[in-house]
């Protein structure tokens, strides 16, 4: 599958799993990616262990304590890099 069309898949997957929890701020691909939904309280910390187990369903990845820990988890651009990484490394 072509790179740009997975990151594209990866994307709508992650807008689709935030989008349950309610409308994203930002107007732009850009803006939505540089969006920084745990500080903005888009995912609770109730609500954050579905939200990572929904992520590793569907795309058949595990993330690692320090994954989910770290400021590329904070955001959605730095989600779809760590889903890129770990599928990679699966592959």
């Amino acid at each position: 599958m072509n790179k740009s069309i997975a990151t594209r898949r990866i994307y709508e997957v992650i807008i689709s799993l935030l989008e349950k929890r309610g409308p994203l701020q930002g107007n732009s691909d850009q803006e939505i990616r540089d969006y920084r939904y745990l500080d903005a309280g888009h995912v609770d910390s109730l609500n954050i262990m579905q939200f990572i187990l929904e992520i590793e369903e569907s795309f058949g990845i595990s993330l690692l304590a320090e994954d989910t820990q770290s400021d590329e988890f904070r955001t959605i651009g730095g989600i779809i890099t760590l889903v890129e990484r770990k599928r990679q490394l699966n592959s």
